[in-house]
């Protein structure tokens, strides 16, 4: 059966455009690709034309998952499986396709009311990015444009989706008691080397997505970054630190609209052929706490 490939753009909606080009752009390193006619910005982290686009509007949330498929054949069958699965898939408009600068994409919802793009034929730039922030680079390309941890209704509903229907491979899961009468379970899918493309938590979260992130190619372009944010007067959500499951040294910075970003490097590479799945009862290694209160 056919299967995504990557998690190839994320699209934000967002009420503050001007504070978010610069927090993009300075702070984390991404490249202006261009401007439309409706206000949006597409940005930059590799040689694919656009990775991110901010949408001006109210929301500051997740507008839409990309996911690309390799070819149109297989483009085809998934949609088949899922319109079998009682999905509704509508064939994407020229104008959108134009906009999202893919060959053919098709539009559908998740069962958290999270819309998704599938699609194929990303268009390359035709000139080789290089980011002025970032010296080692963003680790991209055939993995996608990092992850996305995203709130979900129904877990049961949600893995069945990724997994059955668009072929996604679990890695593993973080199970994390919080409360006497509550366990946090965070599952973790790949579609690809990277570790996950996609996670999600059944927790209510005021967003339907908590973070995406960002990998670069070295520990100190994390530094750099955090520095970058902290110089800025951007709130750090957690501070340096390094996960179990994906191995990721890594910080979370709270982006203009609220939810957060993760910038981390040294991520763990999955091979099916050798990979075990895990369960962790922990999030961190060690670190990633909330930065100390001034005069703390």
């Amino acid at each position: 059966m056919a299967a995504v490939g990557q998690l190839g753009y994320l699209g934000f909606e967002v009420s503050d455009m001007a504070r978010w080009e610069r927090f993009a752009v300075d702070v984390l390193g991404l490249s202006p690709a261009r401007r439309c006619a409706d206000g949006s910005l597409a940005l930059r982290m590799d040689d694919w034309e656009q990775r991110i686009v901010l949408h001006p509007g109210a929301a500051d949330d997740l507008a839409y998952l990309g996911f690309e498929v390799a070819t149109e054949r297989g483009l085809e069958e998934l949609g088949a499986a899922l319109v079998g699965a009682g999905y509704a898939v509508a064939e994407g408009k020229a104008e959108t396709e134009a906009a999202r600068r893919v060959a053919r994409l098709l539009h559908v919802t998740d069962p958290s009311g999270i819309p998704v793009e599938l699609y194929v034929g990303a268009a390359i730039a035709k000139e080789p990015f290089c980011s002025s922030r970032v010296a080692s680079g963003f680790v991209a390309g055939d993995e996608g444009l990092g992850h996305a941890v995203i709130c979900a209704k129904d877990a049961v509903a949600s893995e069945r989706f990724y997994m059955e229907l668009l072929g996604m491979r679990l890695s593993d899961r973080v199970r994390v008691p919080v409360a006497e009468d509550f366990t946090l379970e965070i599952r973790f899918l790949h579609a690809n080397a990277r570790h996950h493309s996609i996670a999600f938590a059944t927790v209510p979260m005021p967003r339907r997505i908590h973070h995406f992130m960002l990998e670069v190619g070295c520990e100190d372009d994390v530094g750099r970054a955090r520095d970058r944010a902290l110089e800025a007067g951007v709130p750090l959500a957690m501070d340096l630190g390094k996960h179990p499951n994906d191995r990721m040294f890594s910080f979370y910075a709270k982006t203009p609209s609220g939810f957060d970003v993760e910038v981390g490097s040294g991520g763990v590479k999955v091979d099916d052929a050798t990979w075990c799945v895990r369960t962790y009862d922990h999030i961190s290694l060690w670190g990633h706490k909330p930065p100390a209160a001034p005069g703390a």
